[in-house]
């Protein structure tokens, strides 16, 4: 029991993976409806859960038969190369949200900018949009969802 309880100190709470984008979308709905307070609890854990999963891979927008012999050899290439990463990636797939704080894309692997910003004090506002309302913004970057995320900037 002591090692659980340490190890949830540790870790936090367990990682849910939101395997479809519409499992991520009604994450994003509920949070919606919370209080600032546990709005900022609930992105934190999102945040710390998504730099352990492997988000999809877009698809390169290329037109192959555009490219020499040579060019079409080395984007195989390059396509096995990655096939061949995701295959050893131990993280599992799901949908990852796309994190903006004041204006700065943020990615959830890097903690160690990400966690001083998120704190009751420091956020000023969350926005969690999906669907279009992200897309207008990001892009497929956002097609799983995106979270804008407004802090009190220190003198």
């Amino acid at each position: 029991m002591k090692l659980l309880l340490l190890a949830y100190s540790l870790l936090g709470p367990p990682c849910k993976v939101y395997a479809t984008v519409a499992a991520s979308d009604a994450w994003v709905v509920a949070t919606q409806q919370l209080p600032l307070r546990k709005q900022v609890a609930a992105v934190r854990q999102r945040l710390a859960c998504d730099a352990r999963v492997r988000g999809p891979v877009p698809a390169a927008a290329l037109c192959v038969a555009c490219l020499t012999a040579e060019g079409q050899r080395a984007f195989r290439a390059a396509q096995e190369k990655q096939r061949q990463a995701e295959a050893i990636d131990p993280r599992p797939l799901g949908v990852v949200l796309f994190y903006l704080i004041d204006g700065q894309v943020v990615a959830p692997a890097d903690t160690a900018q990400w966690q001083p910003l998120l704190t009751r004090r420091q956020v000023q506002k969350i926005d969690l949009l999906i669907g279009k309302n992200a897309a207008v913004i990001a892009g497929t970057r956002a097609q799983g969802g995106m979270v804008i995320i407004s802090t009190r900037r220190q003198p």
